[in-house]
């Protein structure tokens, strides 16, 4: 009796491949939380980052006159010009929600299922 190895081979190449897809996904799934931890940790330190320059240049203005006073003068001359010159924590907002908006586009955002309950 005669065994036809070509009937065989898809068999043992489907397994194969079951096995190597799953192994695959496993690593895959731990980089990918590997990945999105880092992420987080990024968006948290650059948040952070954020108001520590914030906090930096509030004490380097307040410490150097000079500087405070050129920046109240380009603020009224861009004024008198008709320019529009956004405040310091004007600036500070909208960078902190780009931050949060990049990071919510680069990880997934966990989600809270409410449900609704009916009025009496």
């Amino acid at each position: 009796m005669a065994i036809n190895v070509a009937s065989l081979l898809p068999g043992i190449f489907s397994g194969i491949n079951a096995l190597l897809a799953a192994s695959a996904e496993n690593k895959l799934s731990t980089y990918n939380a590997v990945a999105q931890t880092a992420i987080k940790a990024a968006v948290t330190k650059v948040d952070g980052g954020v108001d520590s320059l914030q906090t930096a240049f509030t004490k380097f203005e307040a410490s150097n006159p000079v500087v405070a006073q050129a920046i109240a003068e380009f603020k009224s001359l861009a004024t008198i010009l008709g320019l529009f010159v956004p405040t310091e924590e004007a600036i500070v907002t909208h960078v902190q929600a780009a931050i949060t908006d990049l990071s919510g586009i680069l990880v997934p955002q966990a989600t809270t299922t409410t449900t609704a309950t009916p009025a009496a």
